[in-house]
């Protein structure tokens, strides 16, 4: 036999051996018939073996024979470069299909909004309905989890350090992450705001604190339904500090009372609480919620004006009195037709 016949005999058995093999792969990667129906997320973490991984991916239905899942993982040269995270895996999706999603690192990311004025709580609980994590472990983190010397206080009436600083956006956000992974987005992303912005040079510069700019902010963006009357909102707040009046804003009830009350009453205006602008002067302990950018540059640049009183309209603005009794004669005029 020449050696010709010999390469091309070498060559041929090869060829079939490597047919064989993709065969066997693909027979014995099929899950179809073994995987639960439906689309699951699946957790890779950090320091996962491909034979943890594959265990994994059995116990929970997606992969019928573990040691097929990680013969094709080195078969395909990737058994070292399955990537941590969180992804969704369809029911019946193949072994190779699967060993790709993990070195690809085609994380599962889902969108989840912040919206102006939310507040802890109410961030926890829209964590909780998506599925992302419990409302209660969020909420209770949020007590003390300050990151940022900006965020940290030793007052004792605050309620959430983090209140304020859950920066409203749109995120894509990790399905699955934990309740202090998710807490830390919103606030690293707050931060990277404030730097990006100015704001934190701005702060500096004028040698303010920042946790007193977000607090006023905060009820700012819930007493403003209108952007461009924010800085004159912050300048009647301003005003009132500076003269010694209570801020009196209706938005710290509604944060005490923990739910959006159509009217305050003068019952509600009586609550013992240090949250209480009523019965308080200055500012409250902490921020209600999450104020935006503008809500923020609005405290930074208020109107200057000698307005001390609003009332809001029918129409979402606000009408602006200088004195009590203007105040009143606005009341009577937008609520009463007097």
């Amino acid at each position: 036999m020449n050696i010709r016949k010999l390469i091309y005999i070498v060559f041929a058995l090869a060829c079939v051996s490597v047919a064989s093999g993709l065969f066997l792969l693909d027979r014995l990667g099929d899950n179809k018939e073994f995987a639960k129906e439906g689309a699951q997320i699946v957790h890779v973490k950090v320091g996962m073996s491909t034979t943890d991984i594959a265990q994994m991916l059995h116990e929970k239905q997606l992969v019928k024979n573990p040691d097929a899942f990680k013969f094709e993982a080195r078969f395909k040269g990737l058994a070292t470069k399955l990537q941590a995270g969180m992804y969704k895996i369809e029911g019946g999706m193949s072994n190779g299909a699967i060993v790709n999603e993990f070195a690809n690192g085609r994380i599962e990311l889902i969108d989840f909004i912040v919206p102006e004025g939310f507040n802890v709580v109410k961030t926890g609980r829209k964590l909780e309905s998506l599925g992302l994590g419990k409302a209660d472990k969020f909420i209770e983190l949020a007590k003390n989890y300050a990151p940022y010397d900006y965020m940290r206080t030793d007052n004792p009436h605050v309620i959430f350090k983090s209140e304020g600083f859950l920066y409203p956006a749109t995120y894509k956000v990790p399905y699955g992450a934990s309740e202090e992974e998710y807490l830390n987005i919103f606030v690293r992303h707050f931060n990277e705001v404030m730097e990006k912005n100015g704001v934190l040079k701005a702060v500096k510069e004028r040698n303010l604190d920042l946790r007193d700019v977000v607090n006023m902010a905060a009820m700012v963006e819930m007493e403003a339904v209108y952007a461009d009357e924010q800085p004159r909102i912050a300048g009647v707040f301003h005003n009132r500090i500076e003269i010694g009046m209570p801020i009196q804003s209706d938005t710290t009830i509604q944060y005490i009372l923990g739910a959006q009350k159509e009217t305050i009453t003068f019952k509600d205006t009586e609550i013992q609480n240090p949250y209480n602008t009523y019965q308080n002067y200055g500012l409250p302990p902490g921020p209600i919620g999450s104020p935006s950018l503008s809500a923020i540059k609005a405290v930074l640049e208020p109107e200057q004006t000698d307005y001390l009183y609003f009332v809001a309209e029918n129409n979402g603005h606000h009408r602006f009195s200088r004195t009590y009794a203007e105040h009143l004669r606005a009341i009577d005029e937008i609520y009463y037709g007097r």
